[in-house]
Protein backbone atom coordinates (compact mmCIF):
# COMPACT_ATOMS: atom_id res chain seq x y z
CA UNK A 1 0.00 0.00 0.00
CA UNK A 2 1.34 3.55 -1.04
CA UNK A 3 0.51 6.27 1.65
CA UNK A 4 2.41 9.33 1.65
CA UNK A 5 5.14 8.37 -0.53
CA UNK A 6 6.18 5.51 1.50
CA UNK A 7 5.62 1.88 0.17
CA UNK A 8 4.48 -0.91 2.74
CA UNK A 9 6.56 -3.83 1.71
CA UNK A 10 4.40 -6.69 3.52
CA UNK A 11 1.37 -8.46 2.25
CA UNK A 12 -0.38 -10.37 4.93
CA UNK A 13 -2.40 -13.09 4.07
CA UNK A 14 -5.06 -12.09 2.19
CA UNK A 15 -5.68 -15.18 -0.17
CA UNK A 16 -5.46 -18.79 0.06
CA UNK A 17 -2.49 -18.73 -2.13
CA UNK A 18 -0.65 -15.67 0.60
CA UNK A 19 -1.53 -17.74 3.26
CA UNK A 20 -0.12 -21.59 1.48
CA UNK A 21 3.17 -19.41 1.00
CA UNK A 22 3.50 -18.03 4.50
CA UNK A 23 2.74 -21.42 6.29
CA UNK A 24 5.54 -22.77 3.34
CA UNK A 25 8.06 -20.64 4.12
CA UNK A 26 7.34 -20.91 7.67
CA UNK A 27 8.00 -24.49 7.96
CA UNK A 28 10.93 -23.88 5.68
CA UNK A 29 12.88 -21.52 7.74
CA UNK A 30 12.13 -23.76 10.83
CA UNK A 31 13.78 -26.53 8.63
CA UNK A 32 16.57 -25.26 7.75
CA UNK A 33 17.46 -22.96 11.25
CA UNK A 34 17.05 -25.29 13.35
CA UNK A 35 19.18 -28.09 10.72
CA UNK A 36 16.09 -30.33 11.09
CA UNK A 37 16.74 -33.16 7.90
CA UNK A 38 12.72 -32.66 6.89
CA UNK A 39 9.54 -30.56 8.48
CA UNK A 40 5.66 -31.26 7.88
CA UNK A 41 2.77 -29.82 8.92
CA UNK A 42 -0.18 -31.99 9.51
CA UNK A 43 -3.61 -31.92 10.35
CA UNK A 44 -4.94 -35.05 13.17
CA UNK A 45 -6.73 -36.66 9.90
CA UNK A 46 -3.18 -37.40 8.68
CA UNK A 47 -3.76 -34.65 6.08
CA UNK A 48 -0.34 -33.19 5.00
CA UNK A 49 -0.95 -29.26 4.90
CA UNK A 50 2.66 -28.26 4.32
CA UNK A 51 6.11 -29.90 4.06
CA UNK A 52 9.93 -29.03 3.35
CA UNK A 53 11.09 -32.33 2.66
CA UNK A 54 14.27 -32.52 0.43
CA UNK A 55 14.25 -34.43 -3.07
CA UNK A 56 16.34 -37.25 -2.08
CA UNK A 57 16.18 -38.48 1.68
CA UNK A 58 19.14 -40.64 2.89
CA UNK A 59 18.41 -44.10 4.43
CA UNK A 60 18.25 -42.52 8.13
CA UNK A 61 16.18 -39.87 7.26
CA UNK A 62 13.99 -42.28 5.18
CA UNK A 63 13.37 -44.68 8.29
CA UNK A 64 12.57 -41.70 10.72
CA UNK A 65 9.54 -40.46 8.39
CA UNK A 66 8.74 -44.66 7.94
CA UNK A 67 8.66 -44.56 11.96
CA UNK A 68 6.08 -41.33 11.79
CA UNK A 69 3.68 -43.21 8.99
CA UNK A 70 3.77 -45.96 11.16
CA UNK A 71 2.86 -44.29 14.48
CA UNK A 72 0.67 -41.25 13.16
CA UNK A 73 -2.58 -43.03 14.25
CA UNK A 74 -1.44 -42.54 17.80
CA UNK A 75 0.32 -39.47 17.23
CA UNK A 76 -2.82 -38.04 16.13
CA UNK A 77 -4.67 -39.98 18.79
CA UNK A 78 -2.57 -38.41 21.34
CA UNK A 79 -2.65 -35.13 20.15
CA UNK A 80 -6.83 -35.37 20.06
CA UNK A 81 -7.94 -37.03 23.13
CA UNK A 82 -5.14 -36.35 25.55
CA UNK A 83 -3.91 -32.89 24.34
CA UNK A 84 -0.09 -33.77 23.86
CA UNK A 85 2.00 -30.32 23.79
CA UNK A 86 4.75 -31.60 22.47
CA UNK A 87 7.08 -34.71 21.98
CA UNK A 88 10.33 -35.27 21.92
CA UNK A 89 11.25 -39.12 20.81
CA UNK A 90 14.76 -40.16 20.28
CA UNK A 91 15.73 -43.16 18.06
CA UNK A 92 18.46 -45.02 16.74
CA UNK A 93 18.30 -42.85 13.47
CA UNK A 94 17.70 -39.91 14.65
CA UNK A 95 15.36 -37.33 16.66
CA UNK A 96 11.82 -36.57 15.99
CA UNK A 97 9.94 -33.56 17.40
CA UNK A 98 6.46 -33.22 17.22
CA UNK A 99 4.69 -29.96 18.65
CA UNK A 100 0.91 -29.50 18.71
CA UNK A 101 -0.64 -26.13 16.82
CA UNK A 102 -4.07 -26.18 18.35
CA UNK A 103 -6.43 -29.12 18.48
CA UNK A 104 -6.16 -30.70 15.22
CA UNK A 105 -2.97 -29.94 13.72
CA UNK A 106 0.75 -30.14 14.10
CA UNK A 107 4.03 -30.12 13.59
CA UNK A 108 6.93 -32.94 12.57
CA UNK A 109 10.27 -32.05 12.63
CA UNK A 110 13.24 -34.86 12.05
CA UNK A 111 17.03 -34.74 12.07
CA UNK A 112 19.39 -37.43 11.78
CA UNK A 113 21.87 -35.08 13.44
CA UNK A 114 23.09 -35.31 16.87
CA UNK A 115 20.87 -32.94 19.19
CA UNK A 116 23.38 -31.90 22.28
CA UNK A 117 20.70 -31.60 25.48
CA UNK A 118 22.80 -27.82 25.35
CA UNK A 119 21.12 -27.54 22.20
CA UNK A 120 17.58 -28.45 23.08
CA UNK A 121 16.05 -25.61 24.91
CA UNK A 122 17.14 -23.45 21.75
CA UNK A 123 15.56 -25.66 19.66
CA UNK A 124 12.26 -26.24 21.38
CA UNK A 125 12.02 -23.15 21.33
CA UNK A 126 12.12 -22.10 17.93
CA UNK A 127 9.49 -25.26 17.61
CA UNK A 128 7.00 -23.52 19.88
CA UNK A 129 7.37 -20.48 18.45
CA UNK A 130 6.52 -21.89 14.61
CA UNK A 131 3.78 -23.61 16.03
CA UNK A 132 2.18 -20.52 17.10
CA UNK A 133 2.98 -18.44 14.15
CA UNK A 134 1.73 -21.40 11.76
CA UNK A 135 -1.42 -21.15 13.98
CA UNK A 136 -1.76 -18.04 13.37
CA UNK A 137 -1.90 -18.01 9.75
CA UNK A 138 -3.77 -21.39 9.85
CA UNK A 139 -6.55 -19.65 11.48
CA UNK A 140 -6.47 -16.41 9.32
CA UNK A 141 -5.93 -14.14 11.50
CA UNK A 142 -4.64 -10.62 10.58
CA UNK A 143 -1.39 -9.18 10.88
CA UNK A 144 -1.49 -6.13 12.66
CA UNK A 145 0.47 -4.19 14.78
CA UNK A 146 -2.41 -4.55 17.27
CA UNK A 147 -2.35 -8.43 17.13
CA UNK A 148 0.95 -8.60 16.53
CA UNK A 149 1.37 -6.54 20.56
CA UNK A 150 -0.27 -9.62 22.12
CA UNK A 151 2.34 -12.12 21.28
CA UNK A 152 6.01 -12.22 22.47
CA UNK A 153 8.52 -10.43 20.16
CA UNK A 154 10.25 -13.04 18.62
CA UNK A 155 6.74 -14.39 17.54
CA UNK A 156 5.29 -11.18 16.63
CA UNK A 157 9.04 -10.05 14.73
CA UNK A 158 8.55 -13.57 13.06
CA UNK A 159 4.91 -13.06 11.70
CA UNK A 160 5.98 -9.68 10.37
CA UNK A 161 9.00 -10.99 8.26
CA UNK A 162 6.15 -13.41 6.67
CA UNK A 163 4.56 -11.06 5.92
CA UNK A 164 7.70 -9.20 3.75
CA UNK A 165 8.84 -12.52 2.09
CA UNK A 166 5.01 -12.55 0.73
CA UNK A 167 4.91 -9.12 -0.71
CA UNK A 168 8.38 -9.80 -2.34
CA UNK A 169 7.46 -13.19 -3.75
CA UNK A 170 3.82 -11.45 -5.06
CA UNK A 171 5.72 -8.59 -6.25
CA UNK A 172 8.23 -10.39 -7.87
CA UNK A 173 5.64 -12.86 -9.63
CA UNK A 174 3.21 -9.86 -10.57
CA UNK A 175 5.89 -7.93 -12.15
CA UNK A 176 7.32 -11.00 -13.83
CA UNK A 177 3.91 -12.11 -15.71
CA UNK A 178 3.27 -8.30 -16.23
CA UNK A 179 6.80 -8.41 -18.34
CA UNK A 180 6.22 -11.55 -19.74
CA UNK A 181 2.39 -10.45 -21.57
CA UNK A 182 4.22 -7.20 -22.44
CA UNK A 183 6.69 -9.24 -24.34
CA UNK A 184 4.02 -11.25 -26.14
CA UNK A 185 2.19 -7.95 -27.37
CA UNK A 186 5.35 -6.40 -28.97
CA UNK A 187 6.29 -9.55 -30.51
CA UNK A 188 2.74 -10.01 -31.85
CA UNK A 189 2.50 -6.60 -32.90
CA UNK A 190 6.19 -6.92 -34.68
CA UNK A 191 4.80 -10.65 -36.26
CA UNK A 192 1.18 -9.48 -37.46
CA UNK A 193 2.31 -7.47 -40.56
CA UNK A 194 4.62 -10.06 -41.52
CA UNK A 195 2.47 -13.08 -41.40
CA UNK A 196 -1.34 -12.12 -40.66
CA UNK A 197 -3.34 -12.75 -37.84
CA UNK A 198 -4.35 -16.26 -39.23
CA UNK A 199 -0.84 -18.11 -38.61
CA UNK A 200 0.67 -15.51 -36.61
CA UNK A 201 -2.01 -17.38 -34.10
CA UNK A 202 -1.33 -20.68 -35.30
CA UNK A 203 2.66 -19.95 -35.31
CA UNK A 204 2.38 -18.84 -31.39
CA UNK A 205 0.40 -21.88 -30.43
CA UNK A 206 2.99 -24.32 -32.08
CA UNK A 207 5.55 -22.35 -30.62
CA UNK A 208 4.06 -22.32 -26.69
CA UNK A 209 3.12 -25.85 -27.39
CA UNK A 210 6.60 -26.90 -27.87
CA UNK A 211 8.36 -24.99 -25.38
CA UNK A 212 6.06 -26.36 -23.16
CA UNK A 213 4.51 -23.76 -21.14
CA UNK A 214 2.15 -20.16 -21.06
CA UNK A 215 3.26 -16.89 -21.07
CA UNK A 216 2.97 -16.34 -17.39
CA UNK A 217 5.37 -18.62 -16.60
CA UNK A 218 7.84 -17.77 -19.57
CA UNK A 219 11.83 -17.44 -18.41
CA UNK A 220 14.28 -16.35 -20.01
CA UNK A 221 15.13 -19.44 -21.53
CA UNK A 222 11.90 -20.13 -22.52
CA UNK A 223 11.40 -16.92 -25.05
CA UNK A 224 15.36 -17.34 -26.29
CA UNK A 225 13.57 -21.20 -27.86
CA UNK A 226 10.42 -19.68 -28.87
CA UNK A 227 12.04 -16.43 -30.41
CA UNK A 228 14.02 -19.64 -32.30
CA UNK A 229 11.09 -21.85 -33.38
CA UNK A 230 9.14 -18.33 -34.25
CA UNK A 231 11.93 -17.05 -36.58
CA UNK A 232 12.39 -20.96 -38.08
CA UNK A 233 8.79 -20.22 -38.87
CA UNK A 234 9.03 -16.28 -40.24
CA UNK A 235 12.10 -18.15 -42.46
CA UNK A 236 10.24 -20.51 -44.18
CA UNK A 237 7.19 -18.32 -44.87
CA UNK A 238 8.83 -15.06 -46.13
CA UNK A 239 12.51 -15.90 -46.52
CA UNK A 240 15.72 -15.39 -45.25
CA UNK A 241 16.24 -11.37 -45.31
CA UNK A 242 12.70 -10.61 -43.67
CA UNK A 243 14.21 -13.23 -41.04
CA UNK A 244 17.56 -12.64 -40.20
CA UNK A 245 16.47 -8.67 -39.92
CA UNK A 246 13.83 -9.31 -36.98
CA UNK A 247 16.50 -12.00 -35.53
CA UNK A 248 18.69 -8.95 -35.04
CA UNK A 249 16.03 -6.80 -33.95
CA UNK A 250 13.52 -9.03 -31.76
CA UNK A 251 16.32 -10.72 -29.93
CA UNK A 252 18.21 -6.99 -29.07
CA UNK A 253 14.55 -5.98 -27.57
CA UNK A 254 14.22 -9.05 -25.75
CA UNK A 255 17.21 -9.25 -24.22
CA UNK A 256 16.74 -5.68 -22.77
CA UNK A 257 13.49 -6.20 -21.65
CA UNK A 258 13.87 -9.58 -19.18
CA UNK A 259 17.37 -7.47 -17.98
CA UNK A 260 15.29 -4.73 -16.99
CA UNK A 261 13.69 -4.36 -13.67
CA UNK A 262 10.04 -3.21 -14.79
Amino acid sequence: MAYAGVLDKTMGAETAGHLQLMIDTAIRRATLENRFGLGMFLGVDGRIFSSAIPDELDPQEYRLLNLVKTNLGHICHQLRLENMLMSIQKFEAGTVVICGVGERAFLVFLTTMPIEVTQMDTVLGSVLRTSIVVRHIFESRPITPEILSEYDEPVGAELKRLTRIVFLEKFKESREVRKNRELEAWLKSKLSPLVGPGPLSEMLTMAYNEVGTSVAFMTPSHWDRLLTIVLERLRELQGDTVAEKAEREWRGHFRQVLASFV
